[in-house]
């Protein structure tokens, strides 16, 4: 057995004791190939166990055909996963998150997004296969079925005579089987969307469940879908299409994974402060705080005069709630630069002191960044803000109407991300027109 896949079982056995640290390491290497093939013998695995009082009868003459007929059930459901619930998570994450371009998204998350999935479902099958053990044990899964089944005689007699019968005991046994399994995949899925798009776990659930739902609404189509996919050769033939679009998304993944393992090697440069800046800054995009934090001190550590690391370390702070420390680190910054970031410095600083309810020095910090930087949103927000603690509501009104302005007239990729500041101002001019009233 390769070292590849041995990494890939120790990654799926650590979903169950540290799924957070494993589903990371999912997304990080994204190893579609290894996820694909272990989602696969799990989920043969869990359709043997469950479906073993229909497949039973047909393991004397035709063991092989019915063990490749199983196999072809799973990588047909698996194949359903990558195709399809995938590309869903990925354009409802984009949705419920930031609103980039649906094709942009696809292209740099697919492998990750579907190499977690894979795992997550995986990891289900297994979860599940002692439950689904336990039931059959005890009796229950029996008890399940035969009130099915005897509920769907009833609906039969009252229909006409020559009608094909609504159920069958295979169909009621794979219905058992995903109600017992899809709970667990459910979490794991969830936190695979938390982990590959930085998402809460609320926000998370919301994708999955959506999704779910789309699924559900459209599973007349997808039962189609099924029925012509059970062809081998189909199954083959859409493989060999999409082979060259896995392709490219493996490779886009893996050059991002390259990416992050040279910066790591880097970083045993003692003098090379720029390396640990640059993983602080893959740490933050992943909402990795800690992370970041500890990457950008490092920096500052070798090379006070960092700027960079300053600057993300005083906006950390400032999240925080940290305003003395994060002034500290952006008078560094400024002592060096004072239009560092195309002068989004002063913006920092202004919404520091904001926070802080230094209404005066954030007026001050701000007017320096409009100075410049006249039509930014965010900017002439804030402003705003500033002047209404300082009881020029006049004034900031304003600029709120300004920022109002300056989004509407925005193109249309920076309005998605400017949104946010146009619903805080019409927000702010309306509780002022109210306390006016």
């Amino acid at each position: 057995m390769s070292s590849k896949m041995i990494n890939a079982i120790k990654t799926l056995l650590m979903m169950f004791y540290a799924p957070a640290r494993a589903m990371a390491d999912v997304r990080d290497r994204a190893p579609l190939m290894q996820a694909a093939l272990i989602a696969l013998v799990t989920q043969t695995l869990y359709t043997v166990y469950t479906q073993w009082p229909h497949l039973s009868g047909n393991l004397n003459a035709r063991s092989l055909f019915t063990l490749l007929a199983v196999v072809l059930v799973s990588a047909r459901t698996l194949f359903v996963l990558a195709v399809i619930f995938t590309p869903l998570v990925i354009f409802f994450a984009n949705l419920f998150g930031e609103r980039r371009q649906v094709s942009l998204v696809v292209r740099h998350e697919y492998a990750a997004s579907s190499a977690t999935l894979l795992y997550a479902w995986a990891a289900a099958n297994l979860a599940a296969l002692p439950l689904a053990a336990l039931s059959r044990i005890n009796g229950f899964e029996r008890a399940v079925i035969d009130q099915s089944l005897q509920r769907a005689a009833e609906w039969q007699r009252a229909l006409p005579p020559n009608t094909p019968p609504l159920v069958y005991e295979q169909q009621m046994l794979e219905s058992f089987a995903l109600m017992i399994m899809l709970p667990f995949f459910g979490v794991w899925a969830a936190l695979a969307v938390r982990k590959v798009f930085n998402f809460t776990w609320g926000r998370a659930f919301v994708v999955i469940v959506t999704v779910a739902v789309v699924m559900f609404i459209t599973s007349p189509l997808l039962s189609i879908l099924s029925v012509v996919l059970t062809s081998p050769f189909l199954l083959v033939m859409l493989f060999l299409v999409l082979r060259g679009y896995f392709g490219e998304f493996m490779r886009s993944q893996q050059a991002r994974a390259s990416f992050k393992q040279n910066l790591e090697a880097a970083t045993l440069n003692p003098a090379d402060a720029s390396a640990h800046y640059n993983l602080g800054l893959i740490h933050l995009n992943r909402n990795e705080l800690d992370e970041a934090r500890a990457r950008f001190n490092r920096a500052v550590e070798i090379d006070p005069e960092e700027i960079d690391s300053h600057y993300q370390l005083g906006r950390l702070d400032r999240k925080g709630n940290h305003f003395a420390e994060a002034i500290k680190h952006f008078e560094q910054v400024v002592s060096n630069d004072q239009t560092h970031a195309q002068h989004e410095i002063w913006r920092e600083i202004g919404a520091t002191y904001l926070d802080a309810n230094q209404f005066a020095d954030a007026h001050d910090a701000l007017e320096r960044f409009l100075d410049n930087r006249q039509s930014d949103p965010e900017g002439l927000y804030l402003m705003g803000r500033a002047l209404a603690g300082m009881k020029r509501e006049r004034e900031a009104a304003e600029f709120m109407r300004r920022c109002i302005e300056a989004v509407q007239t925005a193109p249309a990729y920076k309005r998605r991300t400017e949104a946010r500041w146009m619903s805080e101002a019409q927000q702010f001019l309306r509780t002022l027109d109210a306390q006016s009233a």
